[in-house]
């Protein structure tokens, strides 16, 4: 046998079998790289999805953005309470006072009959009256000058209230894309199920009167003190 087929024979000796432990290591170190090539793709994909998500966020909180949505919203009738939910007039009406809710959470109208309202909660353009107008632009003012607005009275069914007084402000409140509003909250208590939010005791009630009252005293100007008079000559000092 010459040299040359001694070495051939030698580099035979000396390649491991197949299926030997060094092809399986070779293999490992494939399936370890394809899986860490793996993970890198689906970090990527998820960094590129979380920062597509804040940019469409962050295009959707722009005001032209958000006028637009709220004017499409408008195309919609207005979800009226006694048609979503035909047993609120059977529930019993309780006061809870003036709240801080969402402006997310108000559902629609409690006020019929339906049909006259979009989900913007603007009249249709058949009801918008120059009366509605002037109001309208009147509450667009005070809103710039950002004027402390009287509460809305809602109706609240479950998780969700429904307008009863000030859908202008509610609009106003989406158009401006405010979060929150104040609105005087009357609870429809379902007589199946157990009371939530129980109302403020009559004591606690007193107590905040009482505390008002003295406020209130306290800013008045001191008068001075009328002079007693007789009843039989109410005009003449006694």
């Amino acid at each position: 046998m010459s040299t040359q087929d001694d070495r051939r024979a030698d580099r035979r000796a000396a390649a491991p079998a197949p299926g030997g432990p060094d092809t399986r290591s070779v293999t490992e170190r494939v399936a370890s790289a394809l899986g860490e090539a793996a993970d890198y793709v689906e970090s990527a994909a998820s960094a590129v999805g979380a920062v597509v998500g804040a940019t469409a966020r962050r295009f959707e909180e722009r005001p032209g953005a958000r006028v637009r949505r709220v004017r499409r919203l408008g195309r919609i009738p207005l979800p009226y309470l006694d048609d979503v939910h035909p047993d609120a007039r059977r529930r019993t009406p309780r006061e809870l006072g003036v709240r801080t809710i969402d402006v997310a959470d108000i559902a629609g109208t409690a006020v019929g009959p339906a049909g006259q309202r979009g989900s913007d909660f603007l009249p249709l353009k058949p009801f918008r009256s120059l009366n509605w107008m002037a109001r309208w632009q009147r509450l667009g003012q005070a809103a710039d000058k950002l004027t402390v607005l009287p509460p809305i009275d809602v109706l609240r069914y479950d998780d969700s209230y429904w307008v009863l007084d000030g859908h202008n402000r509610v609009a106003m409140a989406l158009y401006r894309g405010q979060a929150a509003i104040d609105a005087d909250v009357t609870d429809l208590v379902d007589p199946d199920r157990p009371r939530s939010d129980p109302p403020e005791s009559f004591a606690s009630l007193a107590e905040d009167s009482r505390e008002l009252r003295a406020a209130v005293n306290r800013t008045r100007p001191s008068e001075p003190a009328a002079p007693d008079r007789d009843p039989a000559h109410p005009d003449v000092p006694r």
